[in-house]
């Protein structure tokens, strides 16, 4: 049992039911076996077999057994080959006989049983059924994928969309012409990028052969789709060259070959004898014996030297063939010729008699990246209908093409997201032609992923079913795997990785359709064989989740399953949260909510906290909280509801929005999870409203109740917050030094949450006055935010920045720093915090323009109600300072009892005390300027006091 692409063809009898109403059922019974034969015959001989046979109808499969590039052609030649044999029929009574036929190709599950025979399941079945009803007399009919798949090589005519029974939209369909055109190139009109060098070693060893006097031969391997025959063609283009391409199925392929050759070389003059030897080849005359056949060849061989003769599509060959290139090499020796054997790399398997040594073989590999690129971006440059995708097929074409020419066209091609069905059948055809240990070992490899270990295979070297027991994937690796390994690395399907035992797919398509190819029953018992060997379990499970769905949608084990596979997404997605892989946390989270059954609290609670604080990192403030406004009507659990309450009250409290309705939850002390977070609300309001002591302790009780909960992700997050806000908070600049110093080593390895850290530690000492000090830590940490590509790191980084600008006397880099805070901040939903950054931003200007500065400052005045505590006792303060109009100085006073922090009440008080001193109350500025200094001092801000000492 397997799935695979498949190209089913239906045909049957035009008028069968009104002839076996009027004539005789035996005589009707002798056309009926006659029809029978004929489609037999087509059938078989292109390779296909006959699934039924029903009255008149007839449904054949293509690729059932062994897949075909191209198949779609073979069932198109069938169905002509059928047409014209019925069309010498003649029903009883001497009306003509016709056919009508439909072909379809699509996935489907075939089986072989000995009770049901070949079976084909699927709707490509029925597709090809529609259609043939459909089709007119005579007519053949296929659908879209049967197209893409022949229309290189046969002439098909759109028509209409066609309305089927049991399809909900209008099929798109194409008429096949009344008989197939010559074989096209299949690349014709596709440039070539790159193999210079390739082209190069071609034509030198014709050069040589010709100088020499003497035949040499070069095999040129590949995958298919790499180029080999392109290669060839244009090395030799202007050469006297003669082609012979084996064919990959029908009888006589080898005479079909040497035909071509032949052919192209026989003269009027060449004789009888190889007129002889010709006519039996082509079934006209006697079949000619193999000496006879070697002698003709290099008769007209030899009499159109110096030419080049390139033998084709050689792994379809047959062994009488490979023996006679070989002796022509033995035989021709003192003739200039150059015999070019084009193959992909399983020829090398067989006996192969002209390969003398490495020189004789030119391996072509894939495109390298930049090359890779140019290709597909000529082919979308060229191809109107694609274009409007640009840059991003572009970038997906190259990533997952690994540098094939011919995926690289056809993924332009189809323009979608799947691998189109032409390299479907491609890659198929290749995997069918290996031997059954590899097949079954890329399939294995294909549900690890598609880059894997030896060691992870070693226990699905054979099919399991849901029901095995788990092998230990720890067993010593046999041979044979190691063997079957390194035949998959030959046939370049696989490449060694930097791991010791590491292995990775090549090319991204192939990795796909070896794990489509597989029964859902098979891929279902090795992910989860996988996932209880620790193996990726969260992507494994959620994998076998999705599997156990579609097979046994009430398979009473579905709950268990889905509940292990959303705490594993969970555990792998709070993991690439402290990897700050934020993209790929999003995914995984989102999954785990998505798989988590409905009666899991605890589960869906961390799920929905741990993607609003992903979408938190991107700056994306509003999907955060729509994350928890969705989640909140799946909830019944109320502690799970309590935790989301207030995550949605903390995110909309960062937005400077009100609380949300009944987003005002108290939570149960007894479960650490809310209460966790209900600290951390408190906290944030607390730093809104200037009170940072207060915060400080706050944090420290969020803290405590992570650690009671035994989550780090938890505890390292709140570690940092509490470093950040101390800054804020009445604790000596020692002590934080301190505190920072213990964090950084703690997160030397973790620079996203280095990163804080460095941007407290760069304000500290700027505050005390090392200025070098702050800007090393400053260089340390936009390091680590460029590389990274941290967008909140970025708005950290310029807060500090600004700070230790305006500390060395540069307002107007620190005003620079601060408004690009502010613009993140914006974009981010951080309205609060984001006024502050501006009036910061204001006051710094007003250093150096003090009409700028008042500017600034009147629309932020405006907006007071929106800032929090810092930012709108700072823009009373520049206000009073700078004279705006109202009475800013008593209003500054006023809010400045409610902050006890040191560095801000200082800022402020000098700002003040220049307005009382511009009022002419010189014993209330010398009051402020006192304030001011003290303030500063009972954290040991030296730096920002010294300024306000040499006002005094």
């Amino acid at each position: 049992m397997s799935r695979r692409l498949v190209v089913v063809l239906f045909l049957d009898l035009v008028g069968w039911t009104r002839l076996a109403e009027r004539v005789d059922p035996e005589p009707l019974q002798d056309l009926l076996e006659t029809y029978y034969g004929i489609c037999s015959a087509a059938v078989e001989e292109h390779g296909g077999v006959i699934e039924k046979f029903i009255g008149d109808a007839v449904m054949a499969v293509f690729g059932a057994s062994r897949s075909g590039e191209d198949d779609a052609l073979r069932a198109l030649r069938a169905a002509a080959q059928i047409r014209t044999g019925t069309d010498a029929l003649l029903a009883p009574g001497g009306t003509p006989v016709e056919v009508h036929c439909g072909i379809a190709a699509g996935e489907a599950l075939v089986t072989h049983s000995p009770r049901a025979g070949l079976r084909v399941v699927g709707d490509v079945v029925n597709l090809a059924a529609r259609l043939q009803s459909a089709a007119t007399a005579g007519e053949v009919i296929v659908n879209e994928v049967v197209a893409r798949l022949a229309a290189p090589h046969f002439t098909l005519v759109p028509v209409a969309p066609l309305s089927l029974k049991g399809k909900a939209a209008p099929v798109p369909a194409w008429r096949a012409g009344p008989a197939g055109t010559p074989d096209q190139d299949a690349d014709a009109g596709s440039p070539m990028v790159d193999r210079d060098a390739e082209r190069a070693r071609l034509r030198a060893a014709f050069q040589r052969a010709v100088r020499d006097g003497g035949t040499r031969t070069v095999t040129v391997l590949g995958p298919p789709g790499v180029g080999k025959s392109r290669l060839v063609r244009d090395a030799f283009a202007g050469c006297a060259t003669v082609v012979a391409t084996c064919p990959s199925y029908g009888p006589a392929g080898n005479h079909t070959a040497l035909l071509q050759v032949l052919d192209a070389l026989v003269t009027p003059a060449s004789g009888a004898r190889i007129t002889a030897v010709l006519d039996g080849l082509r079934g006209a005359a006697a079949a000619p014996g193999v000496e006879d056949i070697a002698w003709a060849t290099r008769e007209l061989i030899a009499a159109a030297a110096p030419l080049v003769v390139v033998w084709d599509s050689l792994e379809w060959a047959g062994p009488s063939l490979l023996r006679l290139i070989g002796e022509l090499r033995e035989s021709l020796r003192a003739v200039p010729v150059l015999m070019v054997c084009v193959a992909r790399p399983e020829l090398m398997d067989l006996a192969v008699p002209w390969v003398a040594g490495d020189d004789d073989v030119l391996d072509l590999g894939p495109l390298g990246p930049s090359d890779s690129t140019l290709l597909a971006g000529l082919l979308v440059a060229g191809d109107a209908e694609v274009q409007a995708h640009g840059m991003d097929l572009v970038e997906r074409v190259t990533a997952h093409s690994a540098g094939n020419p011919l995926f690289i066209r056809l993924m332009v091609e189809s323009d979608g997201p799947e691998v189109p069905a032409t390299i479907t059948a491609l890659v198929g055809a290749m995997i069918d032609r290996m031997p059954a240990a590899e097949r079954d070992l890329l399939g294995a490899a294909a549900v690890v992923g598609s880059s894997f270990s030896a060691r992870q295979l070693a226990g699905l070297g054979r099919p399991v079913t849901a029901t095995d027991p788990a092998t230990d994937l720890a067993t010593d690796l046999a041979a044979d795997l190691a063997a079957d390994l390194a035949a998959l690395v030959r046939r370049q399907v696989l490449r060694r990785t930097d791991r010791t035992d590491g292995y990775a797919f090549v090319q991204q398509p192939v990795h796909e359709v070896a794990y489509g190819r597989l029964d859902k029953h098979q891929r279902l018992g090795w992910h989860r064989l996988l996932a209880a060997n620790g193996v990726s379990p969260g992507f494994h499970l959620d994998a076998a989740v999705r599997l156990l769905t579609a097979l046994r949608p009430h398979d009473p084990e579905l709950t268990a399953l889905a509940r292990d596979a959303a705490a594993a997404l969970l555990a792998d997605g709070t993991a690439a949260l402290r990897q700050r892989d934020v993209p790929a946390a999003v995914g995984l989270l989102r999954r785990a909510l998505a798989v988590l059954p409905d009666d899991t609290g605890r589960c869906r609670a961390v799920a929905v906290l741990r993607l609003s604080d992903a979408l938190l990192l991107t700056g994306d403030t509003g999907g955060a909280v729509e994350v928890i406004a969705g989640a909140l009507p799946q909830v019944t659990d109320p502690r799970t509801r309590d935790a989301c309450l207030i995550q949605w009250r903390l995110l909309e409290a960062r937005r400077g929005v009100g609380t949300p309705p009944g987003a005002d939850p108290d939570p149960d002390p007894a479960d650490p999870l809310s209460a966790c977070r209900a600290a951390q609300l408190r906290m944030l309001l607390q730093l809104g409203n200037g009170r940072f002591g207060a915060a400080e302790q706050s944090a420290r009780d969020a803290l405590a109740h992570a650690r009671l909960l035994g989550d780090d992700y938890e505890q390292d997050r709140l570690l940092v917050a509490l470093c950040e806000l101390r800054q804020w908070a009445p604790v000596p600049l020692a002590e934080q030094l301190a505190g920072c110093s213990e964090l950084a080593r703690r997160f030397a390895a973790d620079r996203f949450l280095l990163v804080p850290v460095l941007a407290a530690r760069a304000r500290c000492l700027a505050l005390t006055g090392d200025s070098a000090g702050a800007h090393t830590a400053l260089a340390q940490a936009q390091e680590a935010v460029s590389e990274l590509r941290l967008t909140m790191g970025q708005v950290l980084v310029d807060q500090a920045s600004g700070l230790v600008r305006s500390l060395d006397g540069d307002h107007a880099g620190a005003g620079r720093h601060y408004r690009r805070a502010a613009d993140a901040l914006d974009r981010a939903g951080h309205v609060p915090t984001a006024l502050t950054q501006r009036v910061q931003a204001a006051r710094e200007l007003a250093h150096h323009d003090r009409d700028g500065a008042r500017a600034e400052l009147g629309p932020l005045l405006e907006r007071q109600d929106d800032m929090d505590l810092r930012g709108h006792l700072l823009a009373l303060a520049a206000a009073a300072r700078l004279g705006c109009d109202g009475d800013p100085l008593a209003a500054a006073t006023a809010l400045l009892a409610r902050t006890d922090d040191p560095c801000l009440r200082g800022d402020v008080c000098f700002d003040l005390a220049h307005a009382h001193r511009d009022r002419g109350d010189a014993d209330a500025a010398a009051a402020m300027a006192r304030a001011a200094i003290t303030s500063y001092a009972t954290v040991g801000a030296e730096r920002p006091s010294r300024p306000v000492r040499a006002w005094r």
